[in-house]
């Protein structure tokens, strides 16, 4: 009777599939659970002598420089779009990362409009993920030079019918 898929299920999936991505990362990085506790450091700058990054970490998910010598926690780190950690990384302390962090990685509770990020593909390949609309209204910071995101966001909505977000990509 209600047909299937149901679309009030479709947040659901969609919240999912990224919570399954970041999952994904989080084990393609060598990182332990113990690592996305609320008082977790990233493993990559700071002595951890139980972490070696994975040579066969795929290319997008290595470290930057700037993941390197900013303390961070690890949620930064599970994202493929390295320009988006850096530029996360570079206003520091100079935000409120608890909105931002929210709106990213959470699982439940978000409504529709409020989704930030959709992960299609493979999660560690930036051409699989797609940001909102709502997100590029809030954190536009966030997105400053993050080409691959925004050929890839393009790319979705294209392919629903949905008009670009971005010119020229």
């Amino acid at each position: 009777m209600l047909g299937s898929p149901r679309i009030d299920l479709l947040l659901t999936l969609i919240q999912f599939n990224v919570f399954r991505a970041l999952v994904t990362n989080t084990s393609a990085l060598g990182f332990t659970t113990a690592w996305m506790d609320a008082e977790a450091e990233s493993p990559f700058n700071t002595p951890n002598p139980g972490y070696d990054i994975n040579l066969s970490c795929p290319v997008h998910l290595r470290p930057t420089a700037l993941q390197r010598a900013i303390e961070h926690h690890p949620w930064i780190d599970l994202f493929p779009i390295p320009e988006l950690r850096d530029n996360i990384l570079r206003l520091g302390d100079s935000y409120d990362d608890t909105p931002l962090c929210i709106q990213m990685l959470e699982f439940c509770d978000i409504p529709h409009e409020k989704t930030g990020l959709i992960a299609w593909g493979d999660p560690w390949d930036p051409s699989g993920w797609e940001i909102s609309e709502e997100f590029l209204r809030k954190w536009p910071w966030v997105l400053n030079g993050c080409h691959e995101l925004f050929r890839s966001t393009n790319l979705w909505r294209e392919k629903r019918g949905e008009n670009k977000l971005f010119v020229g990509y």
